[in-house]
């Protein structure tokens, strides 16, 4: 009856092994799926409002959606991801920054009647507060074409932008 119990807790052991690397494998949907997804239904998504020596960072937008406008650093979540996995890793793919990960902001929809893929996005953000640990490393990913340190609010920002950097504690 023990060998039966240890068989099985081995077996049990296996299935769940097994059904965690298939959750957590992040192969990236192809270009036309990841269409069909974005025109059908919200993605995922975390922001951040990376903070260093009282002031906060910002992207601006090299493609859609938002192009040309300053914005939280953040992305998609992928499958098999937590959120405060993804936190860590859009702030290092996006920003070249280690972040400690901080406090939730909120979580709010953005809607955009276009994307990168030239069909319209609604993503659901999870919006977190980060501090950078260190600046070394700080670079723009082919996402933006530009970084840049801020102490106030631009009252020409999205508002979006505007809100989340409100709730992390700056002001215009």
């Amino acid at each position: 009856q023990c060998r039966l119990k240890r068989g099985c807790a081995k077996l049990l052991l296996g299935i769940k092994k097994r059904r965690d690397s298939v959750l957590m494998r992040n192969k990236e949907p192809s270009s036309s799926l990841y269409k069909k997804i974005l025109a059908s239904m919200p993605i995922g998504c975390v922001d951040l409002v990376i903070v260093s020596r009282g002031k906060f960072l910002l992207a601006k937008r090299a493609n859609n959606p938002a192009r040309e406008k300053w914005w939280l650093v953040g992305g998609r979540v992928k499958k098999g991801e937590y959120i405060h996995n993804v936190a860590v890793r859009k702030a290092k793919e996006e920003a070249g920054l280690h972040v400690a990960v901080g406090r939730m902001l909120g979580v709010r929809d953005t809607m955009f009647p276009t994307s990168a893929f030239g069909v319209p996005t609604h993503t659901v953000n999870v919006v977190y507060f980060v501090r950078a640990l260190s600046l070394k490393g700080l670079r723009k990913d082919f996402q933006s074409s530009e970084l840049k340190w801020f102490s106030r609010i631009n009252r020409t920002w999205p508002k979006y932008v505007k809100e989340m950097l409100a709730l992390a504690g700056f002001r215009k």
